[in-house]
């Protein structure tokens, strides 16, 4: 885009009035999304509303832009699962999953074209807000995992429909007892949200003043705490791996970066073979793995039992889901010597495998891509925004490795999302060390 091009901006009577309530708004759905990660496919869209409202007061007209690389390839991944979609065994998730990624296609084209043409309040009001948020989700869920979820249960003894399904509750001395698991969503989230609130501080000039610097490091301290706190391993890997490609491209940007593409092909090609090779070599026995990754080992080997069934277009999106429910109607075998049943589990917790089985090899070489595509966008950012933008894509690319289900609707919404705060904060301008206000 063309600098010298004068971007649209409020008039100066309501724009500090604008100015917080786009902070407070981008504050309250922050603090929403990590809190109650189901939200998530319902915050989505409303991270139009921003953006669309201070382009559209300021120009009288709605914005029209073409789609970018990286969205019409996402169309083309739309287009896909729709049809793939007509021969699931679970046609209502399918028809789901189709709908939600229009909705994410439409929502990344609008956001990531229209954040660049925002004058500076809008942005900073939005980083603020994120920020706020942040720090404030990030207080709460620390608390949460710190407190064996205290919160959540006051908010059922005051709403007792919110109680889980009763697989996740005991009760133990008259006290109501909550799986230490169930707060694994909302981990993911702030992992997912770590490197964006990263960048958008940094760009906002809080790294540079001492009396900020103190706060963003006990912000970030908090957030540490509460993953390694937490039962989520997936997210403690996913922090972990995130950071040293932070460190890694800071320090040798030449070799991180093609480090990152060669794990990102490595994890959509050797998927299925390295599955197959740790179920063959009975991994599930380890007996210093969780239990719940030895499950996961079982869970990977049956499913990749299953693509050669359909390899090139897949089963189906979500059948897997429908497999594993008609399994729990049935008797079905379970692995010698051990509990883990011989089904491809409620949750695939790989997205890479799941999209091999479910869309077979068209839909694996349309995921490699599109993660091809970011990486080589990526790539043409300053050296000051690059690292975090890279950072967050490592996260995304790790946290659905071994976790949840990719159709997820909370789970693609979130992914969506934090692709959108790091555009935001790739996008904002560099401040000096001093307030981020409409008045500087």
């Amino acid at each position: 885009m063309d600098d010298t091009v004068a971007r649209p901006t409020l008039r100066p009577a309501g724009e500090r009035a604008a100015w917080l309530a786009t902070a407070v708004w981008t504050a309250l759905g922050v603090v929403l999304w990590i809190m109650f990660p189901m939200t998530a496919s319902v915050l989505l869209p409303a991270c139009t509303i921003a953006p669309l409202a201070w382009y559209g007061l300021a120009e009288r007209r709605l914005p029209f832009y073409r789609p970018s690389l990286v969205t019409a390839w996402l169309g083309v991944a739309a287009v896909y699962l729709g049809v793939n979609a007509s021969w699931s065994l679970s046609p209502t998730d399918a028809a789901r999953t189709v709908i939600l990624v229009f909705l994410m296609v439409a929502t990344l084209q609008v956001v990531f074209n229209a954040l660049p043409d925002l004058a500076e309040a809008p942005l900073q009001a939005m980083a603020v807000g994120a920020l706020a948020g942040v720090t404030a989700g990030s207080a709460l869920l620390c608390f949460e995992v710190l407190t064996d979820q205290l919160l959540r249960r006051l908010l059922i003894h005051l709403v007792p429909a919110l109680e889980p399904r009763p697989q996740h509750v005991a009760m133990a001395g008259g006290r109501l007892m909550l799986a230490p698991y169930l707060p694994n969503p909302n981990v993911s989230v702030l992992t997912l949200l770590f490197w964006p609130a990263a960048l958008t501080a940094n760009r906002l000039g809080l790294m540079r003043a001492r009396k900020h610097l103190a706060l963003v490091l006990l912000g970030s301290a908090i957030v540490v705490a509460t993953v390694y706190a937490s039962e989520h391993a997936t997210s403690q890997l996913a922090f972990l791996g995130a950071a040293a490609t932070f460190l890694l491209f800071r320090m040798r940007p030449k070799l991180a970066l093609p480090l990152v593409i060669a794990g990102w092909m490595a994890m959509n090609l050797l998927v299925v073979p390295v599955v197959s090779v740790l179920y063959s070599a009975e991994a599930y026995r380890v007996p210093w793995l969780p239990d719940s990754a030895r499950h996961r080992v079982v869970i990977w080997g049956y499913t990749s039992g299953l693509i050669p069934k359909a390899p090139m277009f897949g089963a189906g999106i979500s059948t897997g889901r429908a497999l594993n429910e008609a399994a729990d109607a049935v008797d079905t075998p379970v692995v010698p010597g051990t509990r883990y049943h011989l089904a491809p589990g409620l949750h695939s917790h790989n997205a890479y495998l799941q999209v091999w089985y479910e869309t077979g090899a068209v839909g694996a070489f349309i995921l490699l891509g599109l993660g091809l595509i970011v990486l080589r966008s990526l790539s043409g950012f300053p050296a000051p925004i690059a690292p975090y933008l890279v950072a967050t894509f490592v996260a995304c690319a790790l946290s659905v490795a071994t976790a949840f289900a990719i159709w997820a609707p909370w789970f693609m919404a979130s992914l969506a999302m934090a692709a959108i705060f790091a555009r935001a904060g790739a996008v904002l301008p560099e401040r000096a060390a001093r307030s981020a206000s409409p008045t500087g």
